[in-house]
């Protein structure tokens, strides 16, 4: 299975590897949020520096996937996004960009520490 998730302390961890579709990413999401062992409000990494034919997703992809994220229930505080390359960073930007216009505290990142930094440091 191309998409899976684990929780790193305070962090869930989505990790992309390969093909996946949007369907897939959103029903792990959907069950890692459910699991007991997902702290609360989640704090998400979601890793997808393995993910195959990322640059392919439309504007409408990403939009749905952000409004995905700001709707969950149990709620979800931030998201970072993991990416590798400048333009797959530029595109995460503007799926970000859609998720802070649904309430949702999004950044993308090409650095893990970095990321988890952000993800687990109020500012």
């Amino acid at each position: 299975m191309p998409v899976h998730f684990s929780v790193a302390g305070s962090v869930l961890v989505i990790a992309v590897d390969g093909d996946y579709t949007q369907g897939e990413l959103h029903r792990v999401v959907a069950a890692a949020l459910e699991d007991e062992t997902t702290p609360a409000p989640a704090l998400i990494l979601l890793d997808l520096s393995g993910a195959a034919s990322l640059d392919g997703r439309s504007d409408d992809e990403l939009r749905e996937t952000a409004t995905f994220f700001a709707d969950r229930e149990p709620p979800v505080s931030r998201v970072a996004i993991l990416v590798r390359g400048d333009i797959l960073q530029d595109l995460m930007r503007m799926g970000t960009a859609f998720a802070v216009q649904e309430g949702l505290r999004a950044s993308p990142f090409r650095d893990r520490g970095e990321a988890m930094d952000w993800l687990t440091h109020e500012d």
